[in-house]
């Protein structure tokens, strides 16, 4: 008797055990995208994240926007959107001044490079996006949109409850 797990069937290289684990589809996917924007904006010299395009393009919109509001807006943590702003700053793509009226608020505005980097992103997006979903029609695309944020706000909806939770569970 062999002490080693049989290995799961597989179909086209891939475990057929995972096939229904949905986050695993959704990090390979999200690998996949970012692996592909990395390539398509090196090609054009420009190396951002996929968050930090879509940072460019948010303080683009919004010149003079806080940290804080800028965390929100994208619905990730501040010390996650400071990690993000490192680079655009270090590269002079962004510029982070306290404001005026509030000197404990950051407001954050693009240089010139970064508005040219900005345009770069808004102006490549179809093309790389459409490269990256290939095999989706016009119609699937926009179901496929549709419920990713219908998953999205269900995931946020579970987080929520699970703080409420933990917040009335006695310690």
């Amino acid at each position: 008797m062999s002490l080693e797990p049989s290995a799961p069937a597989e179909r086209d290289g891939h475990a057929v055990l995972l096939d229904g684990v949905v986050g695993i589809r959704i990090r390979r996917l999200q690998s996949l995208f970012g692996s592909h924007w990395q390539n398509w904006f090196r090609a054009r010299s420009l190396a951002v994240t996929p968050v930090q395009g879509g940072v460019l393009l948010l303080i683009r919109r919004y010149p003079g926007i806080s940290q804080i509001a800028l965390a929100r807006r994208l619905r990730i943590e501040p010390p996650t959107l400071i990690q993000t702003l490192g680079p655009l700053i270090k590269h002079k793509l962004v510029e982070r001044d306290r404001a005026a009226d509030d000197g404990r608020v950051y407001e954050l505005r693009l240089t010139k490079a970064g508005l040219e980097a900005a345009a770069l992103v808004e102006t490549s997006l179809p093309q790389h996006e459409a490269d990256v979903l290939r095999f989706l029609s016009a119609e699937e695309r926009q179901a496929f949109l549709e419920l990713l944020d219908k998953a999205i706000a269900g995931a946020e909806a579970a987080i929520e409850a699970q703080e409420n939770v933990e917040q009335q569970s006695p310690r």
